[in-house]
């Protein structure tokens, strides 16, 4: 638990980001790229991007291993405006801050990979390391970052509707259900290996939600714990997330063969929009017309379909995914 003990000044000093930039949000993904957590939400970007993982995936591995914490890279590419400015960021960090990342580091895990060892002097060692995290970034987020960003944009502007109807208090006590905000503590649920006090002194809270997290965190300077950043889940549903894989996508590769709408069904499973509603809400038509498309696709044995609680959930097969010139190669991160 990370208790955030506030005073007057701090709580008229809480401020909202959109986002911490590509290059944080990149590292983020790492997060949810492991596991099946969510996987109505996640599922297809998940096998898209594994698909084109390469055996640089373990210098990933070791940036966000399989329990936390992370090494904190994105703390010290900071909130760049594009990617190549946190790498800039990046590769200018100072010896001292480095070495407390990976000191935080091998606090928790008993080590530094050899992959991330050389960071505090060799400059090779951070761009070798830069190089694999901008190619996974190009793969995995970058096709998909500007509706990230306007989704993020969103969010924020919801907060801050909360702000003025409900004022901080409102602000604070809506977050996340693994946050908690019994003035003057806002109590943060990060994980049972994270037992920390926090006191912002006088220096407020910088509130930024993330899309790819799914639990919030606190970052921060374990060198010098001055000023906090919170970070926390973005609102996030099937909608939502298919919103975001399918913006831009087209499908008229695909319209010949199979048909225009019957097409943007099968790209859209691909993409994780799961089920019969959520395919009818993106695609504007009816859900009967839905069903009679996926049927079809299924008989085809380009999807398959499964029951998941009250859910009807379509995924792509093999067939399917190669069809669309996609893979799932099953290649998770170490």
């Amino acid at each position: 638990m990370h208790r955030i003990h506030f005073t007057a000044d701090d709580v008229a000093r809480v401020r909202m980001a959109p986002t911490l930039g590509p290059m944080a949000e990149t590292l983020f993904s790492l997060h949810a790229l492991r596991g099946r957590t969510e996987e109505a939400v996640f599922g297809g970007w998940r096998r898209r991007v594994r698909g084109a993982l390469d055996a640089r995936s373990a210098v990933l591995s070791a940036i966000v291993p399989a329990r936390l914490p992370s090494f904190d890279m994105a703390f010290l590419a900071g909130s760049g405006r594009d990617l190549a400015e946190s790498a800039e960021t990046f590769l200018a960090s100072p010896r001292q801050a480095v070495r407390a990342e990976l000191d935080f580091y091998a606090g928790h895990h008993g080590r530094v990979p050899t992959v991330l060892a050389g960071l505090v002097d060799a400059p090779t060692a951070r761009r070798e390391v830069l190089s694999t995290v901008q190619a996974y970034h190009h793969a995995a987020v970058a096709p998909h970052w500007t509706a990230m960003r306007a989704h993020l944009d969103a969010e924020r502007a919801r907060r801050g509707t909360i702000l003025l109807d409900r004022g901080v208090d409102g602000l604070l006590s809506s977050l996340h259900p693994s946050i908690r905000w019994t003035p003057p503590t806002l109590h943060v649920h990060a994980g049972d290996q994270f037992d920390d006090d926090f006191t912002l002194g006088g220096r407020g809270l910088l509130l930024v939600p993330s899309f790819f997290l799914r639990a919030p965190g606190v970052m921060y300077d374990p060198g010098n714990p001055t000023d906090y950043i919170l970070l926390y889940p973005a609102t996030l549903d099937i909608d939502h997330a298919a919103g975001v894989w399918t913006a831009g996508t087209s499908t008229r590769a695909l319209a010949n063969l199979l048909g225009r709408t019957r097409a943007a069904v099968l790209t859209a499973i691909a993409d994780g929009v799961a089920t019969t509603g959520a395919l009818a809400r993106r695609l504007d038509v009816s859900s009967a017309a839905i069903s009679q498309h996926t049927a079809v696709l299924r008989e085809a044995g380009l999807i398959a379909t499964r029951r998941h609680h009250s859910n009807v959930l379509h995924h792509p097969t093999q067939t399917g995914l190669a069809l669309l010139d996609w893979h799932d190669t099953p290649r998770p991160i170490p």
